[in-house]
């Protein structure tokens, strides 16, 4: 069965936000240019930094020769984290791995293991726990002419665990792209991604179990074949080994958002950029959300309920859970000319519980862009963004700042967020988990070397 959710506005984002129980989910808009998705299920105080993590302006985890590009983490279920990531050193790109402990300390070789370093080239990793201290690394792979997907498990000492250049997620002979991942709460991974095997692109999802076996189909099972192409699939899992996905469609003359389910039952939040009171098209978007129940009802008002009634440019939101059944929601906006940092939290019953205008998370001189946000553990959350503030007139380049919120909407780190890494040259490519209690380890791409190095911090 499918379900419609229809809107007489322009949608341009959409954010899923928590998925509990989705048959099939459409988000319906008239004409989309691009679509992003991601999915989530305490005064001003001081934040502080390990000392053990700090010399020479935060760690580096690879300063290995050439570039390295595209780090990605998890959590090894001892409060600190595994690292993947795309790297040069060997004159064409391999994926590497390092994992760091709680005290910052590098466990494996330095500048990390060979995850897969076979002879192709190999394409941006994703990474889930698996659940017993290692991790579960999935990447794009060239070794058949194009691209398919590999995956290798490595435990908390490095060692690899399934076959040494990794087994197949999928080999189709045609591309395969924009691979997606999760744990399934067993060891395991599930995998979501673009497949154009039917000579247009569709939606394929595969499940790996825990010993490196295929569960699913050979080469994946469909989940959507549409007439059209479907793009940018996420996906989160239903909390019972199976998944909840979310992908664009344009199989059909509008531009269209759906969403499976995979061996369970949930409903959603949405969350979105809507040019609906855009007088000069495309230019200006307000944020609005819904609450989707299992069988496609609309729980908030029509259309949905804005997140922030200002009515000033709203773009770039990432979301996450609040521990009460809501969500919290962070986004730039341009209502002091320059790009600042603002948040929101939304409970289930679609009340907003701050500032009806977003409270400020950095208004600092200058701009700030790319907000992302992880939980605190407590209710609140930790975002981090880059920033490129101004220094006595002069706009800095690229650097990370960080900033804590509680459920009040109070930050409770340092006005404007403190510096993750404001080192010489660019930052980029930052990600985060949260891994003790209002506690965040951040990894990047750095550029203050010859060229871009793997870095590492850790802000509480």
């Amino acid at each position: 069965m499918k379900f419609i959710i229809n809107t007489s506005q322009f949608i341009y984002r959409l954010i899923v936000c928590f998925i509990e129980k989705a048959p099939q989910l459409c988000v319906n808009s008239y004409l989309c240019n691009i679509l992003f998705f991601s999915i989530f299920f305490f005064m001003y105080g001081q934040s502080s930094i390990n000392p053990e993590w700090i010399p020479a302006n935060n760690l580096p985890v690879c300063t290995a020769e050439n570039a390295q590009y595209f780090p990605i983490l998890t959590t090894d279920g001892n409060d600190g984290v595994i690292v993947t990531w795309r790297d040069g050193r060997n004159g064409n790109y391999d994926i590497y791995g390092q994992r760091v402990d709680k005290n910052g300390n590098m466990v494996w070789t330095p500048d990390g293991i060979p995850i897969c370093d076979q002879d192709a080239a190999q394409g941006a990793p994703e990474i889930v726990t698996d659940m017993k201290g290692g991790a579960i690394i999935i990447w794009g792979d060239m070794r058949n002419g194009s691209q398919d997907s590999f995956a290798q498990r490595v435990d908390a000492n490095g060692e690899k665990l399934w076959v040494p250049d990794g087994v197949s997620v999928c080999t189709e002979p045609t591309l395969q792209d924009d691979f997606t991942a999760i744990s399934d709460g067993n060891g395991g991974v599930i995998v979501v991604w673009e497949d154009w095997r039917s000579g247009n692109q569709d939606i394929y999802i595969q499940k790996i179990s825990s010993d490196g076996n295929a569960v699913w189909d050979h080469n994946g099972t469909a989940v959507f074949r549409g007439e059209g192409d479907q793009y940018d699939p996420v996906l989160i899992s239903d909390g019972k080994g199976g998944a909840i996905i979310v992908w664009w469609d344009i199989s059909t003359p509008d531009w269209n958002i759906f969403a499976q389910h995979i061996d369970s039952n949930g409903g959603a939040f949405c969350v979105w950029a809507d040019y609906r009171n855009d007088p000069n098209f495309f230019t200006s978007a307000q944020l609005y959300a819904q609450h989707i129940a299992a069988d496609g009802t609309h729980l908030w008002e029509k259309d949905g309920i804005q997140i922030c009634e200002l009515p000033v440019n709203q773009q770039q939101h990432k979301t996450v859970i609040d521990d009460k059944g809501g969500f919290i929601v962070v986004w730039w906006d341009d209502r002091d000319v320059f790009a600042d940092i603002y948040a929101q939290r939304v409970n289930v019953e679609g009340k907003r519980l701050w500032d009806k205008e977003g409270v400020p998370v950095c208004t600092e001189g200058g701009v700030q862009q790319n907000p992302m946000l992880v939980s605190d553990g407590a209710g609140g959350a930790i975002a981090y963004w880059l920033d490129y503030r101004e220094d006595f007139g002069n706009i800095t380049e690229d650097a990370i700042y960080a900033q804590r919120i509680d459920e009040n909407g109070t930050p409770l780190w340092q006005k404007n967020g403190v510096p993750v890494c404001d080192a010489e040259k660019e930052q980029i490519s930052p990600n985060a988990v949260s891994t003790s209690i209002g506690s965040v380890i951040v990894v990047w791409s750095d550029a203050r070397g010859k060229d871009h190095d793997i870095y590492i911090n850790r802000v509480q």
